[in-house]
């Protein structure tokens, strides 16, 4: 069995915006800002574990315990950026009514794009 490759979350996203024909529009927008985090969140722990050798927990605990691993790295660019990006998603999972969706969209899509990128 083949590792899953978090990138196809980006890809997923991508497409998402891309495709204008669903009836469903923000409940799209908001699976794009949650799948561009995703993406960027398992590609950071990924590259912890394989370049850094860091292991992360396996819980919830996990996304803060990656963008501090990130800043002792050094790398507050990838620490900063997940962390606007878990605040996009957080809204876009929780929210009732999200203010300005569709510009969540587009920074979500450029600040993953910027992270994975970057790792």
């Amino acid at each position: 069995m083949r590792d899953f490759n978090w990138n196809e979350f980006y890809q997923l996203a991508e497409y998402l915006h891309s495709e204008h024909s669903f009836s469903c529009q923000e409940a799209i927008q908001r699976t794009i800002v949650s799948r561009a985090y995703y993406a960027s969140f398992c590609m950071a722990r990924e590259v912890l574990k394989h370049k850094y050798k860091i292991t992360t927990p396996q819980n919830a605990a996990s996304h803060e315990y990656i963008r501090i691993e990130y800043g002792k790295q050094g790398r507050n660019d990838i620490k900063n950026a997940l962390d606007e990006l878990r605040q996009y998603r957080n809204c876009c999972d929780y929210d009732n009514d999200v203010k300005d969706l569709h510009l969540l969209v587009n920074l979500s899509l450029r600040i993953s794009e910027e992270i994975l990128v970057n790792l």
